[in-house]
């Protein structure tokens, strides 16, 4: 059996791995995931945001140490990523933010390897970063929002962004502080962050994300081609 474990930002991600993309993935790899621990008080755990680099480094090492015969893998987003993950600044030099994730993921990976002795890391810890957050999914068909938003107002509101948005490449979709895809969202209706995410993007078809979300295709890619694991 193969099985992936992935640190997620937070709980839309996290309901997104553990059900869309087990139903897609129809049984031929098994996705868990949970939210980056971000603080602990009085017994209690805390998850969910993603404030510094070493929140995301203490999950990733973890849980590849806990379940050695996973994978392990992360779903953290491009947009306000916190500026002190490896090669950060570099990464933001580069005009292209397809290039800018590819510098995050390798850095990040380069990282652990240098810094743990865990087995097997460099085949077992496959690095993801969405672009430029996971609500730039949903605008491979942003009017699916109207299943939900169907008061005259908000559907006359996901016309205009649909036409505005239309001629671009989701993951294009920049990290403006006023024009990233979950800002767009929230000035449009009345967006919250959740289950919903999930729905609509199992509404839309995960197939039909990939054919318009390249990055995200490559990183199902690299699921899709995972072979079990030898644990000696």
């Amino acid at each position: 059996m193969i099985r992936i474990n992935v640190v997620a930002e937070g709980q839309s991600e996290m309901y997104f791995v553990k059900k869309t993309l087990n139903r897609y993935f129809g049984g031929s790899r098994i996705l868990d995931s949970r939210c980056v621990l971000t603080s602990q008080k009085s017994g209690y755990e805390f998850r969910g945001g993603l404030n510094s680099y070493q929140q995301a480094k203490n999950d990733i090492t973890a849980w590849l140490k806990q379940d050695i015969q996973a994978y392990v893998s992360t779903m953290f987003d491009f947009f306000r990523l916190p500026a002190d993950f490896p090669e950060y600044r570099r990464a933001m030099q580069c005009q292209n933010h397809q290039d800018s994730v590819r510098i995050l993921e390798n850095a990040l990976k380069e990282d652990l390897i240098s810094t743990s002795d865990i087995k097997n890391l460099d085949q077992r810890f496959l690095p993801y970063i969405q672009l430029h957050e996971f609500e730039a999914l949903l605008f491979t068909d942003i009017q699916i929002l109207k299943y939900d938003y169907f008061d005259s107002e908000s559907m006359h509101q996901i016309d205009l962004l649909y036409k505005e948005t239309k001629d671009l490449a989701p993951e294009d979709i920049n990290h403006g502080a006023e024009t990233a895809p979950s800002k767009r969202l929230l000035n449009t209706v009345d967006y919250q962050k959740g289950l919903n995410v999930s729905e609509w993007l199992e509404a839309i078809g995960i197939d039909s994300i990939r054919n318009k979300c390249p990055h995200f295709s490559a990183w199902l890619d690299q699921l899709q081609t995972l072979s079990e694991l030898t644990v000696f």
